[in-house]
């Protein structure tokens, strides 16, 4: 006799699909130009996205091969030997494993790691292999290149830190993934729930606006000397003064720069010593000091010519500009909150026209099939 067991849950009748909440408005033509602007414009930040955080690595990564390059091993530190071994030891295992690409895999293991090991016992024999250079080169861009504008490398790292934040921040809000709490989104009555999101959303892109006028005032107050009283138009014309100021700066240290490469990077001369007086005499009648300074403040900074100075740019009455360009670098905030409330905006009108969902759950593409645009938004 056959006993047959039935499972109680298969039984069980099936739960109902959960209830869907897509507040949907019917698509409105009008709508179709900001989706095609938005599209392109997140496009834009995507790869800039890539651009900039390609920037910060080659940045941080630079900044870190120097610094471990050009540490001595008779200063007591192990930090410059322990870099050479690692990165000694990354190398030779690399070369072998392409190298032997033809071999079994067992071989191109043994040989790699071989390769692996040579390069950490090794390492001592060329402690003091190249340190003169990667410090020269290291201390030129930390004191006198355009990095030193902006802090050196490390400062370069952190302001394209800044920038990537800001990106990011934009694409969130582009897809409706800025930080949010959803309660009106999921248990508002479905007749409301788009007019209240689309006016959070709008509170939002307003809050974002005060945020990055709050940003530009305070700039200009700490540190392009605007008046704490004075009127905007006042506040804006201090601020473009100064990053107008900056733009020849750092078009005249890029000049610097492209001399001073082949003198430091090519020939390994000393940064602060290849400069001769009569080359910075030279190079300050060409650089268009006398028309914006006058002639006397320009006279003021020439040399002997049998003098060196370092290539770094000099401002009549404020000497040499390290960091100069760190204010105006963060004047990323204020444009990038601007740049957030106007993605509320349009993401405001796209709901409106129907392009976009605002069900919590949703994620971030257009409502429907549509076989024009099937891009997310």
């Amino acid at each position: 006799m056959t006993t047959t067991t039935e499972d109680p849950l298969a039984l069980a009748p099936e739960p109902p699909p959960p209830p869907q909440h897509k507040a949907v408005l019917p698509r409105k033509a009008w709508g179709k130009p900001f989706l095609k602007m938005d599209i392109v414009w997140t496009r834009f930040e995507t790869g800039l996205c890539v651009v900039v955080l390609a920037l910060e690595v080659s940045a941080l990564t630079l900044w870190v091969a120097l610094k471990g390059f050009s540490t001595p091993p008779e200063g007591g530190s192990a930090a410059g030997i322990v870099f050479r071994a690692l990165t000694g030891g990354a190398v030779l295992g690399a070369i072998a494993w392409v190298a032997l690409k033809k071999q079994s895999y067992q071989v191109r293991c043994i040989a790699t790691i071989s390769g692996i090991l040579l390069g950490f016992v090794s390492a001592k024999a060329w402690a003091n292999v190249g340190v003169e250079y990667t410090s020269n080169l290291l201390n030129w861009y930390q004191q006198a290149s355009t990095l030193t504008l902006f802090g050196g490398l490390r400062g370069i790292g952190t302001r394209l830190t800044l920038l990537l934040s800001i990106l990011g921040g934009s694409l969130a809000t582009a897809r409706g993934k800025h930080i949010t709490i959803d309660l009106i989104q999921r248990f508002a009555p479905e007749k409301v729930r788009i007019p209240v999101i689309v006016f959070g959303w709008i509170a939002s892109a307003f809050i974002c606006c005060v945020l990055a006028w709050g940003f530009l005032d305070h700039t200009s107050i700490e540190s392009f000397g605007a008046k704490n009283d004075a009127p905007v138009s006042e506040k804006l014309s201090a601020t473009a003064h100064h990053l107008g100021e900056n733009l020849f700066i750092i078009r005249k240290q890029l000049s610097l720069d492209l001399k001073a490469t082949s003198h430091v990077v090519f020939k390994g001369e000393r940064y602060a010593e290849w400069m001769s007086g009569a080359e910075w005499n030279e190079w300050l009648a060409d650089s268009g000091y006398a028309e914006r300074y006058g002639v006397e403040a320009t006279n003021a900074l020439k040399l002997s010519p049998e003098d060196t100075r370092s290539p770094i740019v000099i401002i009549p009455g404020r000497g040499e500009p390290r960091g100069e360009l760190i204010s105006a670098a963060n004047l990323v905030y204020p444009f990038g909150f601007l740049v957030i409330a106007v993605r509320f905006l349009i993401r405001s009108l796209l709901a409106i026209a129907g392009w976009v969902s605002v069900d919590p759950d949703d994620s971030g593409d257009f409502t429907s099939e549509d076989d024009e645009l099937k891009e997310p938004v």
